[in-house]
């Protein structure tokens, strides 16, 4: 009888990606975590948001798609993002990117190394999750994913304010939908 192999596996930046938020203390969400997690984060962001079931199946598929903050065993903090090959990219540029909803086609396998990246979100109900889930994103954004497109569209004026006061994002031209980004040549700047 053949072995089978249960664990994914991962390409090298998702490896990266991982290792890189493990060292603030944020973990990859288990399948378990995916529906407390969607909750904790529409309650603070909104309900506008995606849903658990596309939440899981992007995470599942690319391998580093939602990552956990713990205090003392209690959820206290998200960071969710969309790790994009080609055809997402290339749907983020048109403007046919579904956020609420990617299409299964946009987004890279958990083998494949991604192309760009889409902020879903980051949310917190303690200083010290915060600290920790906004440091993690400079320091993936300034050393893992380097060189990548990232994009995000915020959702909320305190998003707006991170994402263009502490991250270093500026509107993306020929938006019309408040798309905002951190093109390449800045993202080294994130970690200063």
């Amino acid at each position: 009888m053949p072995i089978v192999e249960l664990t994914p596996t991962f390409g090298r930046m998702v490896l990266a990606i991982r290792e890189d938020l493990a060292a603030f203390g944020l973990v990859p969400a288990g399948d378990y975590d995916i529906a407390e997690a969607r909750t904790f984060a529409a309650e603070l962001i909104g309900p506008n948001i995606v849903t658990a079931e596309a939440l899981q199946r992007v995470h599942n598929r690319s391998g580093a798609g939602l990552f956990l903050a713990r205090e003392e065993g209690r959820l206290t903090g998200v960071l969710a993002f969309v790790l994009l090959n080609a055809a997402g990219l290339a749907a983020v540029w048109d403007q046919t990117f579904n956020a609420v909803d990617p299409d299964p086609a946009h987004v890279s396998k958990a083998g494949q190394d991604p192309v760009a990246l889409y902020g879903w979100g980051v949310a917190a109900t303690t200083k010290p999750s915060a600290i920790r889930l906004i440091d993690g994103a400079r320091s993936m954004g300034a050393n893992v994913v380097a060189g990548l497109p990232y994009f995000a569209r915020p959702t909320t004026e305190a998003g707006h304010r991170l994402m263009r006061e502490r991250l270093n994002f500026v509107d993306c031209p020929g938006s019309t939908t408040g798309l905002v980004w951190l093109p390449p040549v800045h993202l080294r700047e994130v970690a200063a």
